[in-house]
């Protein structure tokens, strides 16, 4: 299976280098799932760290499809993030902050989700707080703690379109107009953030009263054999779609707005930049733990724990298993 997805999934071409990838791999899942199977048998005020371990493992097992011999890199050797605690004070959630240090498999693991060099520069500072406004999988307990609401845009029928004709695929899309309001952002704001150098954004009059759509300038060509979904994969990585299930069950797609951020994080990465800190509390320092358990934070952290981390693990399997989950119900 694993040389499989290497060839088919991550474009390994040397059969030599599919061979390892899937040793090393199978090594890395299998360390894993136990880490895993030990987390869901651990008490709250240890499980977090077990857990990290178990995502550390899926991250690393990534990183080696994407580059072959990983593990004899250094970077495989250094989580590439860093988190101490004040001694003279319990955790403060609305202060608190992981650093980005030297490289490590955090910044494999961006590479690998986003497409491109990490330029994260030792240190980056990544607030905490500012991380939780992009899981929306707990939005109402983000809002319940602190009062604040997310920071990303729900995107309205996103559709992949297709002209067979001219071979030309193209994307769109529609945002509520409260939405812009409620983020105090403007659409030009939000087309400057996702376009990429293959295409901006034009905004299409539907005459819809209450959205605004938007589709993409210059529609991609689509060669043989291909799809319009793989001709337009740079926009979709511009994109930096985030996901999550709605009340009815189905998946919808939202724009974050990371425009204050240092860097642009995917979905994946904020999820388990949370993990890694909630770890580093349980490694480090028990008596946060302690604190957080009666703190208005606690249902927070209950509901990361029990529904991102699951999400999490699906992030993990679309990208292993390269999936096309993106926008997948309109393809």
């Amino acid at each position: 299976m694993a040389e499989s997805l290497a060839a088919h999934a991550h474009g390994v071409k040397r059969k030599a280098d599919r061979q390892a990838v899937a040793r090393n791999v199978k090594l890395y899942i299998l360390q894993s799932s136990e880490f895993y199977e030990a987390a869901r048998n651990a008490k709250p005020n240890t499980a977090p760290l077990i857990y990290y371990y178990s995502f550390l493992n899926l991250a690393k097992a990534l990183c080696e499809f994407k580059s072959p011999n990983f593990h004899a890199r250094q970077e495989c050797y250094r989580h590439g993030l860093s988190w101490r605690p004040d001694s003279r004070a319990t955790v403060n959630m609305l202060k608190e902050t992981v650093s980005l240090t030297t490289r490590g498999v955090w910044h494999e693991l961006w590479e690998a989700l986003m497409g491109t060099r990490c330029s994260a520069v030792n240190p980056t500072m990544l607030r905490i707080l500012d991380l939780f406004a992009y899981c929306p999988e707990v939005s109402a307990e983000f809002g319940r703690a602190f009062g604040e609401g997310l920071r990303t845009l729900n995107l309205k029928t996103p559709d992949i379109l297709y002209d067979k004709k001219k071979r030309e695929g193209w994307m769109r899309f529609s945002i509520h107009r409260g939405d812009f309001r409620v983020n105090r952002i403007s659409a030009p704001s939000v087309l400057a953030q996702i376009t990429t150098p293959r295409s901006g954004y034009i905004e299409v009059n539907l005459e819809h009263k209450d959205y605004r759509t938007f589709q993409t300038a210059r529609p991609a060509s689509v060669r043989r054999n291909r799809s319009a979904y793989n001709a337009l994969t740079e926009d979709f990585r511009g994109l930096n779609l985030f996901t999550h299930i709605d009340r009815n069950h189905e998946l919808t797609y939202a724009l974050p707005m990371q425009n204050k951020l240092p860097l642009r994080l995917p979905q994946a990465i904020v999820l388990y930049t949370i993990l890694f800190w909630l770890g580093s509390l349980v490694r480090y320092d028990p008596h946060s733990v302690s604190y957080l358990m009666d703190s208005p934070g606690r249902i927070l952290i209950d509901g990361f724990m029990s529904q991102s981390r699951l999400w999490l693990l699906e992030q993990f399997e679309w990208a292993i298993y390269q999936a096309e989950t993106t926008l997948w119900s309109t393809r």
